[in-house]
């Protein structure tokens, strides 16, 4: 079970919708002269975003609150000079020393059950009665902003099961949720952990999470979240969740916030990264090759990648100036001398234009894979069909060339995976 730990920095944002007047009013004594203004603010990443700015004279303040977030806000004057305080439906008044506002006093809807909240905490009392304290919390406000720290576990802590009602305890319709710390702390939980990384249950459990009824702004914000968390995965296979994510947002005009100019590159890669999704047959294209004495190609011949016949081959995409492939293709090479007996080939392929170095290279190297080029980049070529940011790239292809895998690393990884894939541990 999560071992919780509280504390009043990580509670200060707020939930609930407005659904009447409120008003903000009070005094603060012994207000310096020069101080003519305080903030309304709420917890963001390490920091402090500012929702109000609030006039003073003479140390008193009266408003409406106009923002649809509700909860437990900070009032804010200087680093020295806060007080933490519930903001729901009705009227708020205050009542403080500048000299001590700690201690200030907050009438108001919510703002009683908060002081008792702290003061139980401060108890250090077990989970199960800190959850059954919070559930009995009347203010909506309060107890909608204050619930979702405690994720809804089982006692065997059943994955699937928490996957279906991680959610439970967020009101995902409510504005506030934008300014809750818990929900910026939970949905990196569930993306790195709770949905696992096989892609086909991430992207199963996105659509329903997806389909369910959702503030427009806590769902362009998860949906946000997903795509750089999926684009930059380093786990294998997750560029696929993506893809969808691409396909279901970008393209179909809900993701708004997004400039022109970066939906032509999300989608761009999208379209390039869904040509090679881990179990699809990998696009065909033709290129011209070194002169091979193992198939019997002539030099500059015109070869199909069918023509390859090997259960496994690694398409290699490179450049010989590149620094990180020349950290690389050594190694690949002497996996490639370890391994080419045993059923896998090399097809290399080259992205430059101009050939000298990448023909000095091989020769230095003696590399005697298959080595690919493209000598007209004006027709179609292996460049149309594959995203390829940088280099080095590969991709692992099986008999029928479907993609089994892709950038693993030459000393390690595309090992265990190859040795385990012949060993037949690995299921096409």
């Amino acid at each position: 079970m999560r071992k919780i730990v509280f504390s009043l920095l990580v509670i200060l944002a707020g939930s609930g919708l407005l659904h009447g007047q409120t008003v903000l009013k009070g005094c603060i004594s012994n207000v310096p002269d020069s101080i003519s203004e305080a903030k309304i603010a709420f917890l963001r990443g390490q920091g402090l975003a500012v929702k109000e700015v609030v006039p003073l004279k003479k140390g008193c303040f009266d408003l409406n609150w106009s923002h649809e977030e509700k909860g437990i806000f900070i009032f804010y004057i200087d680093g020295s000079h806060t007080f933490d305080f519930v903001i729901s439906q009705g009227t708020v008044e205050v009542e403080g020393d500048y000299n001590n506002l700690l201690s200030a006093k907050v009438n108001g809807p919510g703002n009683e059950e908060f002081t008792a909240f702290k003061t139980f905490i401060s108890q250090k009392p077990e989970e199960e009665a800190i959850r059954s304290h919070l559930m009995a919390i009347e203010n909506k406000d309060l107890r909608e902003f204050l619930m979702p720290q405690m994720l809804p576990f089982t006692g065997s802590d059943n994955v699937y099961w928490l996957r279906a009602h991680f959610w439970d305890y967020t009101n995902l319709e409510s504005a506030t949720t934008l300014i809750n710390p818990f929900f910026q702390k939970n949905r990196e939980l569930y993306f790195d952990q709770v949905l696992g990384h096989d892609s086909d249950t991430i992207i199963y459990h996105l659509e329903w999470l997806f389909s369910q009824p959702m503030h427009v702004d806590v769902k362009r914000t998860l949906v946000s979240a997903a795509t750089y968390h999926y684009e930059t995965s380093k786990f294998m296979g997750e560029d696929e969740v993506f893809v969808w994510l691409v396909n279901a947002f970008y393209k179909t005009g809900f993701a708004d916030w997004v400039s022109n100019e970066d939906m032509v590159d999300i989608k761009a890669k999208a379209d390039g990264l869904a040509s090679e999704i881990i179990g699809n047959p990998a696009p065909r294209f033709e290129f011209n090759t070194r002169a091979n004495p193992k198939y019997g190609w002539k030099e500059g011949q015109r070869i199909r990648l069918d023509e390859v016949k090997s259960p496994i081959t690694i398409l290699y995409f490179w450049d010989s100036t590149c620094g990180h492939c020349k950290k690389e293709t050594p190694k690949l090479k002497k996996f490639y001398d370890e391994y080419k007996d045993k059923g896998v080939e090399v097809l290399t392929l080259t992205l430059e234009a101009e050939f000298d170095s990448w023909n000095k290279y091989i020769t230095e190297h003696e590399l005697d894979w298959i080595c690919g080029y493209e000598e007209d980049l004006s027709r179609p070529n292996f460049i149309w069909y594959y995203y390829i940011p940088a280099t080095p790239k590969k991709l692992i292809l099986d008999k029928d060339k479907r993609i089994i895998a892709k950038n693993l690393d030459a000393e390690t990884t595309l090992r265990t995976f190859i040795d385990d894939y012949l060993a037949g541990k690995i299921k096409p």
